[in-house]
């Protein structure tokens, strides 16, 4: 691929088809110098989010991310950033991704400009309004049960079924430990969340139980992760082929919507489901008189009786 040389003369940038691959790497930088490293900026903006922020490591993760992005894009050092390449750089993510996309990048710059630079007219955007969505699932449960044996790997699989049966989030499955799990209960209390993203009390089924349980014993590691797989290698490549093979675009979000939708068809109220998916209950009822206790919680469940293959 051709290279062309940019106007700052210390990096160098392949060509780019598409405002699209700019952003997100298709064209690679390289560096000729020092001169403009972003790495101690990057450095000390990820602590800023984790101690003073006090932010959960994805959303530290995510916001380092979306500013390293930022910052190649444009070109040039912090202290010569203006409003008006920040709103370039906007109305770039806006004609070529979605709604969400452009609001998940203004907030990335809410959180570096204005908290962190102390600039906040740099990040002085208005959201766009996103219209309601009645949710509809395309798939029913033989589609479920065609794209887990579609599955080629027996931890993903597992995966699969936890994301069916509990209402945890992905990363909530991806991150559970051993200590976190009760195997005699069958119960899942997850031991940490955030300000934004809760947990409580789950369980999960016969089915999964039967899976999980020989497989726990097998293991000889000492890796504390119920499910020790890499959540940026092995587990989308067994995963999307699964997709390809049945044509079911599923995804993990998907099934934590199906859990919900499942547990109401079997008359469990609300507040209970919420508890499951580690949802704060918005009611007064909900959230004063409503016992949560995990002997309450697992009769709720065991009484609801959700499975997937019958």
């Amino acid at each position: 691929m051709d290279y062309q040389q940019t106007e700052n003369p210390r990096i160098i940038l392949k060509s780019q088809k598409s405002p699209r691959n700019k952003l997100f790497g298709s064209g690679s930088i390289v560096r000729l110098s020092n001169q403009f490293d972003q790495t101690n900026i990057l450095e000390s903006f990820r602590r800023f989010l984790k101690i003073d922020m006090a932010l959960s490591p994805l959303t530290v993760t995510n916001h380092v991310w979306k500013t390293k992005k930022f910052l190649s894009y444009v070109n040039k050092p912090v202290n010569m950033i203006t409003k008006e390449d920040v709103r370039s750089f906007l109305e770039m993510v806006k004609e070529n991704y979605a709604v969400n996309t452009y609001c998940c990048f203004l907030k990335g710059f809410r959180r570096f400009f204005r908290d962190y630079l102390g600039k906040p007219d740099l990040a002085d955007f208005r959201f766009p309004s996103i219209p309601f969505r009645p949710k509809m699932l395309d798939f029913d449960k033989d589609d479920l049960v065609k794209f887990y044996e579609a599955i080629e790997h027996e931890v993903v699989q597992m995966m699969f079924l936890g994301y069916c049966v509990t209402g945890l989030r992905r990363n909530d499955i991806m991150s559970l430990t051993k200590t976190e799990l009760n195997r005699d209960l069958k119960m899942i209390l997850k031991n940490s969340g955030s300000r934004t993203k809760h947990r409580w009390i789950t369980f999960c089924n016969e089915e999964l139980a039967k899976h999980l349980e020989p497989y726990l014993d097998s293991r000889k590691d000492d890796n504390p992760r119920v499910f020790p797989v890499s959540k940026c290698k092995t587990f989308p490549k067994y995963w999307y082929n699964a997709q390809s093979k049945t044509g079911l675009k599923i995804t993990p979000k998907d099934l934590r919507d199906w859990f919900c939708v499942e547990m109401t068809n079997l008359n469990v109220p609300d507040r209970y489901i919420d508890a499951f998916c580690g949802r704060v209950p918005k009611t007064i009822l909900g959230r004063h008189y409503t016992d949560y206790s995990p002997k309450k919680l697992k009769g709720v469940y065991d009484k609801a009786n959700l499975n997937l293959f019958s």
